[in-house]
């Protein structure tokens, strides 16, 4: 199950020419963020609550728990913007990652990591969708990674940011790959095949739950050329963003014989059909790899400590917050929700017993329920049912 798609809420390919009239830079992209100790070792605590990577950043004086999302500019919630009085600076339009056009204010503030203060950091200010809401105030995004090497270390709980490599573990057996930097925000991309003819590159983005979400230009392109193992459909709303949810329609998941991340070979992954370009890396494959991003140099590490396959068990259906109430938002064909009888726009009333409802500890309930253990009890309007997580891809 997924609560929503992920939190990569402004469009991923976001540029500075399409920040100002004539690809002009405004001021503040230049300002910020930069940090006065050039010799940087951090190590910060990190959780991972509902597949998010949630880090503590001072901000005001105040420990905050953001969202480490490498598909996003550094963001704040609208509520917290007007609760540090902090300055409008410029405006902006941009595209959220189901492609609605969102019109977003830009602050400057400094951010605390680990005791080490980065200064004037550009902020885009939004009012942030409810179960985003309930889990943090802000977004640590991708206009941080110039700034160090940055590495995701699942296993151990922590996020470290470096500029001396050589302090850093997992390097000397790790993968290395090109890391492609298109200027600010400086998204991590990297290059990406699917069969020997179909090539293309890909975000590297923490803040989207899955294995793999591709596009459909790189679908057709892996279809063409064999690279699809089978598919499976599915309907309903895939997720929700800043903009809202994205619109009830068919969808479909797909099974990817091979992909090759520059020299890394992950076989049998589990990917969604997005609506649009870029394809994404995310989240999921902490599951298996320490991540290392160096933007300085270049290149990204790889270092397995965990086999595949490459895709999530589910109990085959999501979840939106929107109302008072969950309802369910997507239901995959040939799941064990479907074969329960679970059909969009259902309202759940009831998980492992207890009552569900769409308040910030409703929520986070219902994703500690869902995260724990292979079973769970639905009750829904109508119905219910005890459900097993079922695998996507061959085990």
């Amino acid at each position: 199950m997924k609560l929503h798609k992920g939190f990569s809420v402004l469009a991923v390919i976001l540029t500075s020419s399409t920040i100002s009239a004539g690809g002009q830079q405004p001021k503040w992209i230049a300002e910020g963020p930069n940090v006065e100790d050039k010799e940087l070792f951090l190590e910060l605590p990190m959780k991972v609550f509902g597949n998010q990577l949630l880090i503590e950043v001072e901000v005001g004086g105040v420990p905050r728990q953001f969202l480490f999302d490498t598909g996003s500019p550094s963001m704040m919630s609208a509520a917290l913007a007007a609760e540090l009085k902090l300055e409008v600076i410029d405006r902006i339009k941009g595209r959220d990652s189901h492609g609605a056009v969102i019109d977003t204010e830009i602050v400057q503030s400094d951010l605390t990591l680990g005791g080490t203060t980065f200064y004037k950091v550009p902020i885009f200010v939004a009012d942030f969708p409810k179960p985003p809401k309930c889990l943090f105030d802000g977004v640590l995004g991708s206009e941080m990674l110039p700034l160090c090497a940055w590495q995701i270390d699942v296993p151990e709980s922590t996020v470290r940011c470096s500029t001396m490599l050589t302090k850093l573990e997992h390097i000397k057996k790790a993968k290395q790959q090109r890391l492609h930097d298109f200027g600010y925000p400086h998204a991590p991309i990297l290059d990406v095949r699917f069969t020997s003819k179909a090539k293309s590159k890909v975000l590297f983005d923490t803040g989207s739950p899955d294995f793999m979400a591709i596009s459909p230009p790189d679908f057709e392109g892996a279809e063409r050329s064999g690279g699809i193992a089978r598919t499976r459909a599915g309907t309903g709303s895939i997720g929700g963003s800043i903009g809202g949810l994205a619109p009830e329609k068919d969808q479909l998941r797909v099974e990817l014989d091979i992909m090759r991340l520059g020299n890394v070979e992950l076989k049998n992954v589990g990917a969604i059909l997005r609506d649009s370009p870029p394809s994404l890396i995310g989240a999921s494959v902490f599951d298996h790899f320490v991540v290392t991003l160096d933007s300085s140099n270049a290149t990204a590490y790889f270092d397995q400590y965990r086999n595949g396959p490459f895709a999530r068990q589910s109990y085959g259906f999501s979840l939106s917050f929107e109302e008072e109430q969950p309802k369910v938002s997507l239901v995959w064909d040939e799941s064990p929700a479907e074969s329960a009888g679970l059909k969009v726009g259902q309202r759940v009333t009831a998980i492992n017993g207890q009552p569900t409802d769409a308040s910030c500890d409703g929520i986070r309930k219902t994703m500690r329920a869902m995260s724990d253990g292979n079973t769970i009890a639905v009750e829904w309007e109508g119905g219910e049912a005890e459900l097993t997580r079922q695998p996507w891809v061959d085990q």
